[in-house]
């Protein structure tokens, strides 16, 4: 019975069904399906993807996706679509790809050149937060750095919903974990100010693997997670303003000494904290 139920829960497209397997599923001691029925029916704000085939490319309003700088192109997957804004010089290799373990997005290998990766930066998008309104929600990148001193900016957290920028300092309100030369830092913005730049404590070291985590609470107020556990040096205490829209993303350069490699995203996660896998 509870495997027939779990078969029925991923072909729901109703939120109001797909709750109702849920709690069936709960009585027969069955487990709630990970990232296929709370994706698709249960949140439609949650995203999980493990990047499991190659993505189909395109610049978006049509065409082929381009490396010139400040493209901007759509890669879908079997249940997601992301986006991606070329930056610095422009890039010849025009869209990541997939790798035997995951999403390789360090294109070029370029001094000064990158890409920034979102799922949409307008209120509509489908990971799109407003801040004080929404339930808690989070943030969670597991990746890969084969070089960190190539890294000039590795960043993931939550930014405003605005148009992309050339340079990470420019966004309007910002707050994410930064992997720049090994070093895990925390960086905030508030209102167009300066950044704010604050030392975790904790290091990456070459070809190493992390999971890096943000979560705004109930009022804005902003945590960060290594590896599921706080930062070594706790941070100073950032919010976000109430009523702002913010949405998860994921920032890099690659350094001028040398280059960071096949950086190379494992797993991107993002939704309500009560959806957290």
């Amino acid at each position: 019975m509870a495997v027939l139920l779990s078969d029925l829960a991923n072909v729901l497209s109703d939120p109001g069904d797909a709750r109702a397997v849920q709690d069936i599923l709960g009585e027969f001691g069955d487990t709630f399906p990970d990232d296929s029925l709370r994706q698709n029916s249960y949140d439609r704000n949650y995203t999980f993807e493990e990047f499991e085939s190659q993505p189909m490319t395109s610049k978006i309003g049509g065409g082929y996706a381009g490396g010139t700088t400040g493209d901007e192109n759509a890669m879908k997957f079997e249940s997601n679509i992301f986006e991606y804004h070329i930056l610095g010089a422009g890039q010849t290799i025009t869209a990541p790809s997939l790798s035997s373990t995951g999403l390789n997005v360090g294109m070029d290998q370029t001094n000064d050149e990158g890409i920034e990766m979102s799922q949409g930066i307008t209120s509509r998008s489908r990971s799109a937060f407003t801040v004080a309104t929404d339930l808690p929600f989070f943030f969670k990148l597991r990746f890969t750095v084969p070089v960190v001193a190539g890294t000039d900016d590795c960043a993931m957290g939550f930014r405003k919903a605005e148009a992309y920028q050339a340079n990470i300092d420019d966004y309007d309100e910002m707050a994410c974990l930064n992997v720049i030369s090994g070093n895990i830092t925390i960086e905030t913005i508030l209102n167009d100010g300066t950044t704010a730049t604050q030392d975790t404590g904790n290091d990456w070291a070459d070809a190493e693997t992390h999971n890096l985590e943000v979560r705004v609470s109930s009022t804005g107020a902003v945590s960060y997670l290594i590896d599921g556990v706080s930062p070594t040096v706790l941070p100073t205490t950032f919010s976000f303003d109430a009523s702002e829209v913010v949405i998860p993303f994921f920032y890099f350069l690659h350094a001028n000494a040398s280059q960071a490699g096949a950086i190379t995203i494992v797993s991107w996660e993002c939704g309500p904290q009560s959806a957290q896998s």
